[in-house]
Formats: C-alpha cells, structure tokens, sequence
C-alpha cells in the first residue's frame, strides 16, 4: 500500500473515532438511531468523498478501496465504544447505597497517581480498589474492583507514591452532574477516566512500602532539587516548565497570570520540550552515527515522556522525534505532516479515546498548524532576519490553529498571546534547554543542581514579571461566549480552504474577516436583544443573573468557592465581559470577588447592609436602581427583601429563613409576581398577600402540604437544588435543568 492510501486509511480511522461525537462522550450504549446516523453518516462522506477526489485525482482508488475504506472507519467507531470504562460486576461504584446518615467505610487499594492540591487546599489522586469495609465491621468486608477519585486532608499527604499500597478512612460519594450552565461535569470526568465514585477521606489507616523504583522518585529528585536552590515559587515554575503540571503544584496566581497572558502550554510539558530536547541531543551526539544517534536519542526521549508523566502531547511529540531519527538513520528526509498523522493514528490505536482529549487535540492542532501556516507566515515576513521571522511566525500560526478550540471550551481569548509569546519565547527557550540541563546535573548530584538552578534566578523572576504585566493588562483575557459546534466545524472547514485552495488563499483576510463575524455578531446580536433572568443554584442562597439586552446585573455573588466554580463559568459561557451592577449581601463576597481576579469587571457592588466603603455603596430602603430598563429595590432589610422588574414583570426575593415575617405593603403592587425564597417553604399568608404566579426555593424539595396549595391556586412551583438553574425569559417563561443528585454511602 502506497502513502496516499495509507494517509486516506489514517484519516478513516480518525473521522471513524470523532463520528462517536453523535453518541456522547463517554455513552457506553448508544441507541440504534445515534447507530444509524454514525453508519449513514460516514457512508455518505466515504461516497462523496470519492465523488470529489475522483474527478481531481488521476491516481484516486477505484470503488472497492472506498469500500473498504468506509468499513474501517465504522470499525473505527465500534473500536471506541468497546474501549469505554464501565464499571465490572464487582466495582465498587455497584456496591453504593443511598444511606443517611453517610457510613465510614475503609477501602483498601493501590495509588495510582500522585498526590495534587486542590482548590480546597485537599490533596487527590487515583486510588485502585482492592476490598471495602463499612463501619469497622469486619465480617462486612468485601473485595472489589474499580477506580476511585480520592481527596484527603493535606496533612495526610505523607510522601505517597503511585504503587503503594494503603487503607483509607472516609465516606464513598457518587459524582453528581452538573446543576448550573458552564460548570464543571465532574460526573463526565470521572467516566471518562474510568472511575463512577469518590472517597472523601478522612484518615489513611495504613501504608504500605513505598516503591524501590518509580517515575515520582526521578522527578521528585529534580524538582526538589530545584526549589532547594530557587525557592518554593521559582523553583516549582522550573520544575513545570521543564517536566509539566503533573511534575509539582503551582500556586494559583500562577497559573491564573500564565493563563491571562496567553502562556498555559509553558507550564505543560509538550512538543516545544521535546523539540529543545531532540535538538538538544542531536548536538550532543553529532559525532556519533546515524544508528547510535538512534538508540540514544529514542532512549532519551521515552525516559523523558515517563518523567513527564505519560501524557498525550508528549507521546506524539517523542513518536515524531522517532520518527526523524529514523529518517536520518536511513539518510531519508521526513514528511512532518505524515509523521504527524501516523503518530497520531498509532497513538489512537493504543487508546481511541484520546480523541476526546482537549490536551491531545491542542497538541495535534498546535502541531498541524505549526506544519502547515508557519512556512507561509515565514514568507510573508522575508524582509526580516530569518531567526526574528521565525520567533513570529511561530505563535502566530499557533495561536490560529489553536484559538478556535480554546474559545469553544473555555468560552475566552486571550488578547496579547501572540505578543506575549514572540517576547518570551528566547527566554522560555534558554530557561526550557537550561532546566533540562539542570534535570540531569540533579538526578547525579542534587547538591550541585541546586546551585547550578541558581542560574536560572533573574531569567525566571524576569519572565514572571513579563507575564504579570500582560496578565494584568486590560483586556488580557476576551470573553466570546459559547461558540457552537456547527460554528467551531465552519472555522476550520475555513482554515483548511485557506490551506488547500488557492483561491481561497489569495482571499485570507476575507477568510479572516469572515471567521470573527462567526465570532462576534452572535455575541453582538445577544447584547442587543436577548433578555433572560438566569436563578443559579447555590448554598446557602442562589444567584440570580439579570441579562437586559447587554445590561447585566448579579444579585448575591456567594462565597469563593461559589463565585469561581459556579457564578463566573456561567457569566463567561454568557460572553459577559462587564457587569454594571453586583448586589452582595454579605460584603465579605464582595472581597472574595475581587481576591480571585475574576475576568468579568464590575462597575459598581452594592450591599443591603453595612456602611459605604472604597469598594461598596449601601443600598436605601425604597431607593429605585435602574440598570438599563431593568428596576431594582430594597424593600427590607429584615428579613431582607428585593423587589425587581424587568419587562413588566415584577420578582420579589424573600432572604429569611423566618417564615413569620411580614412584607412591607407599601411597597407591593397588585401585579403578579415570581417569589423568590431562600427558606425551605413559605407561609400561605404570603401568597394571600401578594398576588404569585410562580415559586422559587432554594430546596431540593417542596413539602406536601405546600405543593398542594400551590397546585390548588395553580401556582407554579420550583425547586432548585432538586432541578438545578432555572431561565426566564418573556416569550419562552420558565425553563428549568434537571440533574442527577449527588448521594451518599
């Protein structure tokens, strides 16, 4: 079989494996019709396929190839499916029951991965299941199998290793989905990694013998190597640049300004490493032959993709690596855009379901991208010295390729990238080849190492000040909005014009034009029409999100925790990058925004209670706010009462758990309003005194006897902790979520 075919084969396998997108990743039982439409679907591509290449390809197989072909990529599919996790017959996850109060178990296992901070300040890592004990009981103690997502107390993280073997106190959990828009499915995670529960543990009971031999050793050496020499900060940072985030926990600034300035992939281990490394060795074995550069070289990199921790990126970067040391061997010149394809399909092979990984397709974009715009930058910029055209056209050809995906799962851009990465990328560069030096000074002698890291002092704390000046920039980080994924298909069907087609080619500022109208007019078109009251739930009172054609208000920001994890997820999946108005009811919250930096800027906080300070403004009983068309009031401060309207609809949030308090009539209307309370239930003397027409509590459940009242005055009525955030809007009313619960052993 010929190249051509062999491409057309890889490229099957592929478009096989991304066709499970119809299923739902990970759904370990698809219906027939989502069946059918994968076989009809990649029979009629296959078909017109070969319609297409016949007409413009002399060599273009016959009939019976495309068959074939075909056949492989619905092969391709099932293959995917068949390598789905599902939980055995004996997984621990099938031995869960709903129990309250929560039973301590003990669960037995080997650790898999290495211990990391949480957001939290727990540490988890991955813990294979061996036997389970509940309450003590000793005649109740069950072997069984199965992965589980463990956390623990900080100081029981006592130097545990990958292998080792421990018994571990705490109570079982199943991961619940997602209640609230743009947060985080913990459920899909853990499916995806193999795992259907949790172990919040308390204590570990018992440890076994720690591994004589194991990656965590190697890089534990080096990067305590580094932060002996250079400190907690700037010695982690170099820890991660040369060997990855797995290598070492970075504090959250970090991340978050690396983040901002467009510079992520730098804390990651990945092909631009591997690329230094591969450089790096072919200098230093020049004077040997092509057969000696081969072994060396490949030993070199696979010890550096088990250092890295054996992730995807790496993976593909080291078989490419391989690849152009055989091709030296056998004085041939490498095609990267074929190497790129068959690392990825022999990366496929072994685990289909990286397909579905966001650091597997950005490294492989990253890469393509690389391969095919960065030549063509190049040219455009031949006025200028070869070295500085490259350094441009690099992370600008990056940035292109890349850019789409990013802003389809993180609904943001960051808007100095391409700057950003031209300055820093000789500093990265020296720091990158330098630690890598360093690494193996330190695996010989960690004494030396941690002087010679000292070295790396001023370049570190130089390129943290460059990165903490852009991060810090207005504008660093664009919020665009959930993209669509017919949207996401039209931008690359785009690029790849731009790359195949001449026509096309010639016309790529209108290409460009045309891919941030994709961008931007919905967003645009949002501002200027859509009005929509978002209720977010949230403990112990929800979020409400007030969208008036690009007038945004927040009534109750929440704690810390609330506003990362739940609040601005939800507000960058709006493409909400200013907020006029925010209403803290607790002024602590109004310091937990501002603590985490978060994207979204607000204009001005308002709180009920306390007195004026730099950051907040009071708010008067009666007083009348206005954001945009939309009304806001104080009614009471106790219990607190907000009364709002927004196209002529009135609201009215009740924040008491004192169900005997009055409303202040004089503040009422007669016109129907949603209620909106933070208590379990509501008096009748309420609904008797104002006129509703819809009930919201922060419950998961409503009691009998007040469902029944509101059934009989035909009151409609929600529960949010059980349905999960709810939408108004005026054309479509009321739209809720229904998510699974999270329940406990």
């Amino acid at each position: 079989m010929n190249r051509e075919r062999w491409t057309i084969v890889s490229l099957a396998y592929g478009i096989g494996l991304l066709s499970t997108g119809i299923f739902g990743f990970p759904n370990p039982n698809p219906s027939w019709q989502q069946w059918a439409m994968v076989i009809v679907g990649l029979s009629l591509f296959t078909f017109f396929t070969f319609l297409f290449l016949k007409r413009r390809w002399r060599r273009c197989p016959q009939g019976k190839f495309w068959l074939i072909i075909c056949i492989f990529a619905i092969l391709g599919s099932v293959y995917f499916q068949f390598r789905i996790p599902q939980p055995n017959y004996d997984d621990i996850s099938l031995f869960f029951k709903d129990k309250y109060p929560p039973q301590l178990v003990n669960i037995s296992g080997k650790v898999l991965s290495e211990p990391r901070l949480t957001s939290n300040q727990r540490k988890r890592f991955w813990l294979q299941a061996k036997s389970v004990q509940i309450n003590q009981d000793i005649l109740n103690k069950k072997d069984v199998t199965g992965k589980i997502y463990v956390t623990i107390p900080i100081d029981q993280d006592n130097d545990l290793e990958p292998g080792q073997r421990i018994t571990i106190n705490g109570v079982l959990y199943k991961p619940r989905s997602p209640q609230n828009p743009g947060a985080f499915d913990f459920s899909n995670y853990l499916a995806k990694e193999g795992a259907f529960v949790g172990l919040k543990g308390n204590e570990i009971k018992f440890k076994g013998q720690l591994p004589i031999f194991g990656w965590t050793k190697v890089r534990n050496r080096i990067t305590n190597t580094f932060i002996k020499g250079l400190g907690e900060e700037k010695g982690s940072l170099l820890s991660s640049i040369v060997l990855g985030r797995q290598a070492v926990d970075l504090s959250p600034d970090i991340r978050d300004s690396f983040m901002r300035a467009g510079l992520s992939h730098v804390l990651a281990a990945s092909g631009f490493q591997v690329a230094l490394l591969l450089g790096l060795i072919l200098w230093l074995t020049k004077i040997f032959s092509p057969n000696k550069q081969l072994i060396f070289g490949s030993i070199i990199l696979l010890l550096y993709t088990g250092i890295t921790g054996l992730e995807p990126s790496i993976f593909r970067a080291t078989l490419m690596g391989v690849f152009v040391l055989i091709g030296m061997k056998f004085e041939q010149k490498t095609d990267t855009l074929r190497s790129l394809l068959l690392a990825g399909f022999l990366l496929l092979l072994y685990n289909p379901l990286w397909i579905w990984s966001l650091s597997f397709q950005l490294s492989f974009i990253a890469t393509f991208s690389l391969i095919v715009l960065s030549p063509a930058i190049e040219k455009k910029l031949d006025w200028l010295p070869i070295n500085i055209a490259s350094i441009i056209a690099v992370p600008v050809a990056v940035t292109i390729g890349t850019s789409p995906l990013i802003m389809y799962f993180f609904y943001t851009l960051s808007f100095y990238t391409i700057i950003c990465n031209i300055i820093t990328t000789p500093l990265i560069m020296l720091i990158s080849l330098g630690g890598m030096i360093n690494a193996i000074v330190a695996l010989i002698s960690p004494l030396l190492g941690s002087y010679l890291a000292q070295i790396f002092y001023y370049p570190l704390d130089l390129l943290l000040n460059i990165v903490h000046f852009f991060a810090n920039l207005s504008l660093s980080i664009l919020v665009v909005g959930k993209i669509s994924l017919i949207v996401l298909i039209i931008i690359y069907v785009l690029l790849g014009l731009v790359w195949l087609n001449q026509y096309w080619r010639s016309r790529w500022p209108l290409v460009g034009l045309l891919i941030i109208s994709l961008i931007t007019f919905p967003l645009i078109f949002q501002n200027l029409t859509l009005v929509k009251v978002t209720i977010l739930t949230a403990k112990p009172d929800p979020i409400v999100v007030i969208q008036n054609r690009g007038k945004i208000a927040i009534i109750n920001l929440g704690d810390q925790q609330t506003i990362k994890y739940t609040l601005v997820p939800f507000l960058s999946q709006q493409g909400i990058n200013n907020i006029p108005l925010a209403i803290a009811f607790n002024e602590e919250n109004i310091k937990d925004w501002l603590n985490i930096n978060a994207i979204p800027t607000v204009d001005k906080f308002l709180s009920p209670s306390g007195t004026p300070k730099k950051n907040t403004q009071s708010m008067l009983i009666g007083e009348n706010i206005r954001i945009g068309s939309t009304q806001i009031k104080l009614l009471a401060n106790e219990p607190l009462i907000l009364w709002w309207q927004i196209e002529n609809q009135s609201w009215l949030w009740i924040n008491s758990q004192d169900t005997n308090g009055k409303i202040p009539q004089k503040y009422l209307d007669n016109s129907p309003k949603i209620l909106l309370g933070s208590q379990k239930s509501i008096p009748m003397s309420w609904l008797r005194q104002i006129q509703v027409k819809a009930v919201i509590l922060n419950t998961p459940f409503i009691p009998n006897k007040l469902k029944r009242q509101l059934q009989r005055n035909k009151i409609k009525m929600y529960p949010i902790q059980q349905e999960g955030a709810i939408e108004w809007t005026p054309k479509k009313g009321f739209q809720t979520r229904l998510v699974n619960q999270e329940l406990t052993l």
